[in-house]
């Protein structure tokens, strides 16, 4: 039976966390992330699908894309639980019971938590992934380092909302970490494509925001960032 593990997801349900996190506890095991476009294959393996427990999806293509994923799933992890109240795991218990007529093993991530004593060999079948009738989206990714100065956090934010609402750009995925007017420590900002987060973050250099999505333009998100820029 193949250690092999590939992890689906929407853009930020937190793969590339859990991913670290799971070969820290088992180095033994290969993980790879893949988009949804790659997910079929002719063999059997592991494929697990990162949900986001902390809010709905409530954008109808995102649901789309997240539906088309889990049919080529064979277990689904939920990420982000311990900052999830019960309620809202318990309307994704109910969403997923809709969106998966065949009921796939689910696992509870707690990110504090150790993965050790997880016997994950027992929690799935490897199965062969058959390929989705589903258009992917085609995304565009933008990357802005700032070797100085500050960000207004609040413009910031506000432009890209403005951005996404009134000129049909849609941004799937935001992530950076900047300092900013409002805070004197380094702020780590998270987009996803209908909710925003902002916590305490990390500098080992420049700050830099990545943007992904469709309908970006360069030109603009510059724009975005420079009146946001503090002199």
């Amino acid at each position: 039976m193949s250690d092999a593990i590939r992890l689906i997801g929407l853009p930020g349900s937190g793969k590339t966390r859990f991913k670290n996190a799971f070969h820290a506890a088992f180095p033994e095991a290969v993980v790879d992330e893949v988009s949804a476009e790659a997910a079929s294959s002719a063999q059997a393996q592991r494929t697990w699908c990162v949900i986001d427990v902390r809010s709905p999806v409530q954008d109808a293509e995102a649901q789309a894309w997240l539906k088309a994923m889990l049919q080529t799933a064979t277990g689904i992890v939920f990420s982000f639980v311990e900052t999830a109240d019960m309620t809202m795991q318990a309307k994704w218990q109910a969403w997923l019971k809709s969106a998966c007529p065949d009921a796939l093993p689910r696992y509870r991530w707690f990110s504090h938590a150790a993965l050790g004593d997880w016997n994950w060999r027992q929690f799935d079948v490897p199965d062969q992934v058959c390929s989705v009738d589903f258009a992917v989206p085609s995304l565009d990714t933008f990357r802005f380092d700032f070797d100085s100065g500050s960000l207004h956090l609040e413009h910031l934010l506000f432009g890209l909302d403005t951005m996404k609402q009134n000129l049909g750009a849609r941004l799937w995925r935001v992530q950076g970490v900047v300092m900013t007017s409002e805070y004197q420590n380094p702020v780590a900002i998270e987009g996803q494509i209908d909710r925003w987060d902002t916590y305490a973050g990390v500098l080992d250099g420049s700050g830099y925001l990545c943007l992904q999505g469709e309908n970006l333009q360069r030109a603009l998100l510059q724009e975005i960032i420079d009146a946001s820029r503090l002199s």
